[in-house]
């Protein structure tokens, strides 16, 4: 079988490459890719062929429109013949296998974004076993036989193969550090009026040694006059960033339940009202901690310590994805 799987984002890289190495034993698999924060990057170090297709528009909710009208008709040019599209979202393959007429698989954990069009046109969704389907049935009429769950969240799906590498410590200048992810104030989820309080966080911490991960280029500045704070040149692997920093501190959701999953005390300071349900599970069985307060956080790292790793169902979790995507594939075929 011929199958396309379009990357949008950093963290869909990590999510793919252990699908990709499995379909890629029996099946052509085809990958396109937008060229968005460290998405490319980390696709090459990953050795993942990939056509690029498109880049990211900026926070303007009109150019996002623009940009995803724009790469939808060039993915219909550019894409070859496939019979089943996989992606996180479905944005651009849900559209693009409709016209082809052909099927799709949507991976999401978030139950709090307007997909209408993904929810329409998509063929099979496969949702963590947290997600609030409920509510995607209702609100987008999609039926109950085209939602798949597996037990678990999207960041078990990488972790499951996950082995600590022992020579990260050699790429960056600390052997203890804490680790600090701004907003994403371009995203369309963040609120117009929100300001970064990465600035703070610095002034705060500045005894302490910082591994800075900024998003975009503008970020650098954050850290100007700082000699504590050290910005990789480079893409560092997430999972060992997790797993080697004393807490991870993130103004989004990856990062934070990558950590949390791994056993390294997580705080989330997501300037969004509305957080998803995977990380409503995490915060209350206490693997996150949400805060925007600076002093909150402070207080939170200077008394807290690193955990086991809640990693045992993250290969079940995998398997239980693999298995299902094999099913699709096995009713698809026998269509």
């Amino acid at each position: 079988m011929k199958i396309w799987i379009d990357i949008t984002n950093t963290p869909h890289v990590h999510f793919f490459i252990p699908i990709i190495r499995y379909l890629e034993q029996n099946h052509d698999i085809f990958v396109t890719a937008r060229d968005f924060s460290e998405t490319i990057p980390l696709l090459i170090k990953k050795g993942i062929p990939y056509t690029l297709i498109g880049d990211h528009k900026g926070k303007s909710k009109f150019k996002k429109v623009i940009g995803l009208l724009l790469r939808i008709f060039e993915l219909i040019r550019k894409v070859p013949y496939f019979d089943l599209s996989i992606s996180i979202g479905g944005q651009n393959t849900t559209v693009v296998s409709y016209f082809r007429n052909k099927n799709s698989i949507v991976f999401t954990d978030n139950d709090t974004s307007y997909k209408y069009h993904s929810y329409k046109l998509g063929s099979f969704f496969i949702f963590p076993s947290y997600f609030n389907y409920e509510s995607v049935i209702k609100k987008y009429g999609v039926k109950r036989e085209q939602i798949f769950l597996y037990d678990g969240f999207k960041e078990d799906i990488y972790i499951a193969d996950y082995e600590p590498n022992h020579q990260f410590l050699n790429e960056i200048p600390f052997k203890e550090f804490i680790t600090i992810r701004p907003e994403n104030l371009k995203a369309s989820y963040v609120p117009t009026d929100c300001v970064s309080i990465v600035p703070a966080l610095f002034e705060r911490f500045k005894s302490s040694n910082i591994l800075f991960l900024p998003r975009y280029e503008e970020e650098k500045e954050y850290a100007k006059g700082y000699d504590n704070i050290f910005i990789p040149n480079h893409p560092l692997n997430g999972l060992d960033v997790c797993y080697f920093t004393s807490v991870m501190l993130t103004g989004a959701g990856t990062f934070a339940r990558e950590a949390a999953i791994i056993g390294t005390p997580a705080v989330s300071f997501f300037p969004g009202k509305v957080f998803l349900t995977v990380d409503k599970i995490m915060q209350e069985r206490g693997w996150q901690f949400k805060s925007r307060n600076v002093h909150e956080i402070y207080n939170f790292v200077q008394n807290v310590k690193k955990a086991v790793s809640r990693n045992d169902n993250s290969k079940l979790a995998l398997n239980n994805v693999i298995n299902i995507i094999d099913s699709i594939i096995c009713e698809i075929t026998l269509k």
